[in-house]
């Protein structure tokens, strides 16, 4: 359906009568001024007419290409537009602007015709919304200043604009036609992470704030748009970045994955460094996540442990490897001495300690063979050589087992049983190349 404005023929007087102050005009224009009404035609065609305060808004019909909710219609001659064209060249010339002028007739007329009550009827577009696709921030003030009230939808809308919004809080709620309707529509704004959470305070005073703001900032946080200024603005309203979401994944992990360092650096002490979600990740997983290495080096300083492995055994260290964060793995290898083995690597010093604690072991029975062996005639030298062997297998293991690159990870009993061993036959090793020393002291003197 096609909206047509009609702009009644009186139009023209009551801006003559506006313009040179005359009350006979004006009074004639409003006694003449047609029902203020939206009229459905039979062609598929809504003709409206609105109070004359909408129209002083425009000043002028609007071209057909301009953008509008109506399709503009006069029905008055092209006299009379000349002279309304006149009158604002005129007032331009002498420095006005066009809300300038534009406040100064609706002033003319608030003596005739009360702006409060011309923007309480019901018409398709609001009073306040056209005002303000007009940017006309002082008529806004004067309309609500003169008792004119806002629908929750309009007090929204301004909402949005921040130079505004101090101006606009002096009117609220006093100036709301339907506080219970604008608290809720604030409600879903702000629990879906909207900045509308002072207003909310504004129009529901006693709201349960601290549940609605953590269910804010982690609602924004969620968001691929998430902007860390928005965050701040609810955690300066007292958020705490602790509420989870349903993967357990709270807003501080969400915010060290954007990389919004700010919001990690104030949320930081309300944390709990052990907080998990349900992979297993920590906000520090989540800050190798972001690629953002002064936010990695931020939460290794404050406490977080390197060491906690996700779900898929990944550490901060292997995790900056798998997702090729060269700059992050250097700054861990160079800032905090961590180095990681991958898994193979990890196998790998496994097998190679164990395989030395393996040879640790069986050189014992290996020495007794050749020390009860009566046709060998340097059971001394090999006793002493193999047990040199040992003592350097044995140690060479426990400083491959001790260097920060061997995999803290659960190994089977059999290797701790295999150690065991390793450690008796070195003791016994030392024990009888003990008594083959000194039975070679004794045969000296």
């Amino acid at each position: 359906m096609e909206n047509v404005l009609i702009w009644p023929k009186e139009y023209p007087l009551l801006i003559k009568g506006l313009v040179e102050q005359n009350g006979a005009f004006i009074l004639d224009a409003l006694e003449a001024w047609p029902a203020c009404r939206s009229t459905d035609e039979d062609d598929g065609v809504c003709t409206t007419v609105l109070p004359p305060i909408y129209y002083l808004a425009w000043l002028t019909p609007l071209e057909p290409f301009e953008e509008c909710f109506f399709q503009h219609i006069s029905e008055y001659d092209e006299d009379a537009q000349a002279y309304i064209n006149a009158v604002k060249n005129h007032y331009y010339d002498n420095e006005y602007t066009p809300e300038s002028l534009v406040l100064l007739l609706c002033q003319r007329l608030e003596k005739y015709a009360s702006i409060a009550a011309q923007n309480a009827i019901t018409t398709p577009v609001s009073l306040l919304s056209l005002f303000f696709s007009k940017r006309y921030f002082t008529l806004i003030e004067h309309a609500l200043t003169n008792d004119s009230k806002m629908s929750a939808v309009d007090t929204l809308a301004l909402w949005k604009e921040l130079d505004f919004r101090e101006r606009l809080s002096s009117f609220i709620p006093a100036s709301i036609a339907d506080l219970d309707k604008l608290s809720e529509l604030a409600s879903d704004k702000v629990a879906n992470g909207k900045d509308y959470f002072t207003l909310l305070t504004q129009v529901s005073p006693d709201v349960d704030s601290v549940v609605l703001l953590e269910k804010a900032l982690l609602t924004h946080l969620r968001k691929k748009t998430a902007k860390q200024t928005m965050a701040m603005r609810f955690i300066e309203q007292g958020a705490t970045g602790t509420l989870a979401d349903e993967n357990d994944k709270t807003a501080f992990m969400w915010a060290a994955e954007r990389g919004f360092v700010n919001v990690v650096e104030t949320l930081l002490s309300k944390q709990d460094k052990k907080a998990t979600d349900s992979l297993s990740n920590t906000g520090l997983h989540y800050a190798v996540h972001s690629k953002n290495e002064s936010l990695m080096v931020l939460l290794i300083k404050a406490g977080y442990d390197f060491r906690a492995r996700n779900k898929e055994g990944l550490s901060c260290y292997r995790l900056a490897v798998s997702l090729k964060a060269q700059n992050l793995v250097k700054c861990l290898e160079r800032d905090f001495g961590i180095k990681e083995l991958s898994p193979d690597g990890q196998f790998d010093r496994i097998k190679k300690v164990h395989a030395l604690h393996a040879i640790v072991t069986l050189l014992f029975p290996l020495q007794l063979f050749f020390f009860f062996d009566d046709t060998l005639t340097v059971k001394s030298e090999l006793t002493l050589g193999l047990t040199m062997i040992t003592v350097v297998c044995f140690f060479f293991a426990m400083s491959l087992k001790r260097c920060a690159l061997y995999p803290h990870i659960k190994h089977p009993w059999g290797l701790f049983v295999l150690r065991g061993f390793s450690l008796v036959s070195l003791i016994a090793q030392l024990g009888l190349a003990g008594i083959v020393m000194l039975t070679a002291l004794s045969d000296l003197v």
